[in-house]
């Protein structure tokens, strides 16, 4: 495998796990807004949640740090891809079985800024 192929691979990794766990950040707010608002549309009483309210959002702020670190990781694996002279970002244009793919530069803008 040549340098370039796995910080192709290892960009695709990490960006496929930022989206994953982007998503799972999500579902598990989503859960603790469910919660909520079954809560107070059944009639619950407050304390009768708490533990398992408690619980969820100590794992949201579990994944916040894994964000962190994931964010962090991916940082290190840029400037260790541009000190090794490793160019790993998306060629302007690429052909599969014949077919043209040209990138779209608007999009990898508003992207970026983000």
């Amino acid at each position: 495998m040549t340098p370039i192929i796995a910080g192709m691979r290892i960009a695709r990794s990490i960006t496929s796990i930022e989206n994953e766990l982007d998503n799972l950040i999500a579902s598990a707010s989503n859960l603790v807004v469910e919660l909520a608002k079954a809560r107070v549309a059944t009639g619950i009483n407050a304390h009768a949640i708490q533990r398992p309210m408690a619980r969820l959002t100590r794992i949201q702020r579990t994944l916040g740090e894994v964000r962190s670190d994931l964010v962090s990781a991916h940082g290190d694996l840029s400037k260790l891809a541009e000190t090794l002279d490793i160019s790993v970002r998306c060629p302007n244009s690429a052909a599969l079985e014949g077919q043209e793919h040209v990138r779209n530069d608007a999009f990898a803008t508003r992207m970026a800024a983000v």
